[in-house]
């Protein structure tokens, strides 16, 4: 085996006969290929596997086997590397048996080096071809992202732009309400307890789309920069600060902690997923109702659950209930203020630490959220984000 000095298009020519290797060199080395050469399978086998060709020259009677068998490997290595099969014995049914195994072009012995310039030059320039249309591909696709991405960008700058006018179109109103002398003393106080409604509810818009914009943009790194956390001890703090809110409205706000685990975790995000899950139980559940949060671990992972007796999902609104600023009409009606992102955020939080959220829910029966969280997220396996 001879091997050439790589200069441009790389061959490989595999064929017993030393005078039609060295001819193939001879024809293609002037017009700068670099020609590397084989006289058995073995030997081009091996070339095949350690270096990088661009074009294969291949005899089909081998001393030790057929080129044909070697079409597998090569187009294994490289799917767009370009085989013309060379012969003495051209058949037409060999022709198509090399066509149906991945070979590009069909040489007869004996052939001139013309016609093997031409049938390496055509080859040459169908791989460019191929990968020049890859390129044009791969741009048209990154084109295609780039416009939606843009187009929702714009669409989250609109909606985020709608919900920000709301309460300061509302706010204003009231204000010049009673600018214009329109409000009586005894209604002044009711309509800026309105007006504060309207302003906390921005605020709180905006608190929530500055969160979510920062658990997006440092998901990556929740798991390397989390600490041991004693999840019990978190879970109940956050009982003990929304307790009141349930008392409020004569709600049962049950908690079972049935394993105390140590998760690695940030303790703020788990603060938030339980303040979110929970706040949202108590805020749809109506006075008297029953509100279950359980804590528990299974097979590596934590496994939290938050059942309420409320007025339940549609199932048609499943599909959307994690995406942002998305509340169901039903949310809407029960009069409750929110900013629709609640549940984006603990979806961010979850998957962050390669966990998963899952909700089951029936209209006016209640709903369950469950949370699974990897006790080690480092070394969980990552999960598809919906």
């Amino acid at each position: 085996m001879e091997e050439a000095q790589e200069t441009g298009s790389r061959i490989l020519v595999i064929d017993d006969e030393l005078g039609m290797r060295e001819g193939c060199r001879r024809a293609l080395a002037p017009l700068g290929h670099s020609v590397d050469t084989a006289a058995d399978t073995a030997t081009g086998l091996s070339l095949i596997q350690s270096h990088d060709y661009d074009l294969f020259l291949l005899d089909v009677m081998l001393p030790d086997g057929s080129g044909l068998d070697l079409l597998d490997p090569i187009l294994k290595r490289d799917p767009d590397a370009i085989c013309i099969i060379i012969t003495g014995y051209a058949t037409i049914e060999l022709a198509i048996e090399a066509t149906k195994r991945g070979a590009y072009d069909f040489l007869s012995k004996p052939f001139t080096s013309d016609q093997l310039i031409m049938a390496v030059n055509q080859g040459l320039e169908r791989q460019q071809l191929k990968a020049v249309e890859a390129q044009a591909e791969a741009l048209a696709q990154a084109k295609a992202e780039l416009e939606k991405l843009d187009e929702v960008k714009s669409q989250f700058m609109l909606t985020v732009a709608h919900e920000l006018r709301a309460p300061v179109a509302a706010a204003q109103s009231y204000i010049n309400l009673i600018m214009a002398g329109y409000v009586p003393e005894g209604e002044l106080t009711p309509t800026l307890h309105r007006v504060q409604e309207r302003l906390q509810s921005m605020l709180d818009l905006t608190s929530d789309l500055l969160e979510l914009a920062r658990l997006k943009q440092a998901r990556d790194q929740f798991a390397t920069e989390a600490s041991p956390q004693p999840a019990a001890d978190v879970l109940q703090e956050v009982h003990e600060l929304l307790r009141e809110q349930a008392e409020e409205k004569k709600q049962t706000l049950e908690v079972k902690i049935l394993n105390h685990p140590a998760i690695r975790a940030n303790r703020d995000h788990l603060k938030q997923i339980w303040t979110n899950l929970i706040s949202n139980a108590i805020k749809y559940t109506p006075q008297g109702g029953h509100i279950v949060v359980s804590l528990r671990t299974d097979d590596g992972r934590l496994i939290g659950s938050v059942e309420d007796s409320g007025i339940g999902i549609a199932q048609e609104d499943l599909p959307s209930l994690f995406h942002d600023f998305f509340r169901t009409d039903q949310a809407k009606a029960s009069g409750e203020i929110g900013t629709g992102l609640g549940l984006s955020i603990v979806k961010q939080i979850v998957e962050g630490y390669r966990g998963e959220i899952s909700v089951t829910s029936e209209l006016g029966q209640g709903t369950r959220f469950t949370f699974m969280l990897p006790l080690d997220p480092a070394h969980a396996e990552p999960t598809e984000s919906a």
